[in-house]
């Protein structure tokens, strides 16, 4: 959330009405809830002027919220010349809010919504990851590193979300691992 408000803040003083931000994923709530992400996104200072915000909750329950974020983001996608998404890698190998063994993993859903022992997730889907134009993961920290050797391997996205990276059109992952 802080980068991505500090990148906000340097990006030039251009035209960006044609621009649309949405979250990768959102931890369900009431809207404004303390442990969303766009409330945290909000909180971090992340700012773009003439830019089209389109937040993921909306105060309906979480099956219709996944059905409105999978029609807000195949219209959106439909428009976009550009589609990039900016995301993360968990120590236990998930990406955006696809945790290992939950149902996002194989949803062909665009997005989808469901409960997890940490939070209630709303989540972009590999569906929706195949159409993006690029992807861009960080990960940093030492309890991650096990994940992006494991990622080297082939092994199932049930165990490592993360696996999907690899059928993606473009992926950068950014990381503080050096790997031999």
């Amino acid at each position: 959330m802080k980068i991505a408000a500090e990148v906000s803040h340097s990006l030039p003083k251009v035209n960006l009405h044609n621009l649309t931000v949405t979250l990768t994923d959102e931890r369900f709530g009431p809207t404004g809830h303390k442990d969303s992400n766009w409330f945290q996104l909000e909180k971090a200072g992340f700012k773009l002027r003439g830019v089209k915000m389109s937040p993921v909750l909306n105060g309906g329950n979480i099956l219709q919220t996944a059905r409105n974020y999978a029609q807000m983001l195949k219209k959106s996608l439909h428009h976009a010349d550009y589609s990039l998404a900016l995301a993360g890698m968990g120590a236990d190998g998930h990406i955006l809010g696809i945790k290992p063994n939950s149902p996002a993993v194989n949803s062909t859903q665009l997005a989808v919504g469901y409960n997890w022992d940490d939070f209630e997730r709303l989540t972009l889907t590999e569906t929706a990851l195949k159409l993006l134009d690029e992807a861009v993961i960080y990960t940093v920290g030492e309890e991650k590193w096990p994940q992006l050797d494991l990622l080297k391997q082939t092994v199932s996205a049930e165990i490592q979300p993360a696996q999907i990276l690899k059928k993606l059109k473009k992926v950068t992952i950014l990381n503080d691992h050096l790997s031999s």
